[in-house]
């Protein structure tokens, strides 16, 4: 019994001991974490006493070649995009300032007043018509005018164009000459190709004279030259008078109706580009039914407004007829 006691008594001091040295390495544990923060917060330096460093604003160096020496010059990032950059400036390789050219200022209000001038020609042009000062004015002016800003012909171009392609397949489609095999595509495309109706419509219809456009050279260099024929294409001439031939036709269509824009087309345009050379104009094969609509219209001079009463009789049709050999 006795012996019992005793290892029970040994066993018992035994867990004690180990209670106890537990409980000392935890506390040490927790001790030494403790210290450890309030040193790591006594070197961390007080929020009061920092102060704010500005971050310098994003450079590169960028190499100038001036002769045979080479600058460096800072440029500035999107931080600092505002500033001048230091350094000669790139594409001077003079290192002297340049110099921007002056240009006088244009006085454009002047350009918006429609001028009677258009309005004029077009109603010369055709006879029977008044065309309004402002509809006169946008149809006569080219998109590359200064003037352009207050309105140019590009819509009625682009209708114009539409007129003329449906009143060509019109004609086409109802001609016994048109073959199973013929490509209408180009056919349209060759009649009414805007060089040509630019060189033989529009210089016969004088526009040339009183559209306004920029050409592609300076006015001196046309007055320099003495054939002016090849410059005259190849500074656009051709293709802004094609352009705005398109244009009249379509402000007559946009003003005046479809009926006066088909008279138009078969009477003061069409016959024009009667060429079938060189595969330029109305192929030859169609010619026949071009002068046959034009002599029922009254011919290249034939009203262009028609009603009951102003009908043309035969008589006086067949002394405004077209030649065939024209």
């Amino acid at each position: 019994m006795s012996i019992s006691l005793s290892c029970l008594s040994s066993s018992r001091r035994a867990l004690s001991s180990s209670i106890a040295a537990g409980t000392s390495s935890v506390a040490s544990r927790k001790i030494q974490g403790r210290s450890y923060a309030q040193a790591a917060l006594q070197k961390r330096p007080s929020s009061e006493h920092s102060t704010y460093i500005p971050k310098a604003p994003f450079t590169s160096r960028r190499e100038t070649r001036q002769g045979s020496q080479i600058i460096e010059e800072d440029v500035l990032g999107q931080e600092n995009s505002g500033s001048k950059s230091r350094g000669v400036e790139r594409g001077n390789r003079s290192g002297r300032p340049r110099q921007h050219q002056k240009y006088e200022p244009v006085d454009y209000s002047t350009m918006r007043t429609p001028d009677p001038v258009f309005a004029d020609h077009l109603n010369g042009l055709f006879p029977g018509l008044q065309f309004p000062k402002e509809l006169a004015r946008r149809i006569l002016t080219h998109a590359s005018h200064p003037a352009a800003v207050y309105g140019h012909n590009g819509s009625f171009s682009f209708l114009g164009r539409r007129v003329l392609n449906s009143y060509l397949l019109l004609l086409l489609s109802s001609s016994s000459n048109l073959k199973p095999t013929d490509d209408l595509d180009e056919i349209l495309s060759r009649t009414l190709n805007t060089y040509i109706l630019g060189e033989y419509v529009g210089s016969e219809w004088g526009l040339g004279r009183v559209m306004r456009w920029t050409p592609t050279v300076k006015a001196e260099t046309l007055k320099s030259v003495d054939d002016k024929a090849p410059l005259l294409k190849s500074v656009g001439l051709y293709k802004v008078q094609g352009d705005t031939v398109s244009a009249v036709v379509g402000g007559i269509y946009h003003q005046f109706g479809g009926s006066v824009a088909h008279r138009v087309f078969h009477t003061r345009l069409l016959p024009h580009v009667l060429l079938g050379t060189n595969n330029q104009g109305l192929p030859e094969a169609f010619h026949g039914d071009v002068r046959a609509i034009c002599n029922q219209m009254g011919g290249m001079q034939g009203p262009l407004v028609v009603d009951s009463a102003s009908v043309l009789s035969p008589e006086s049709q067949s002394e405004k007829v077209i030649s065939h050999t024209a």
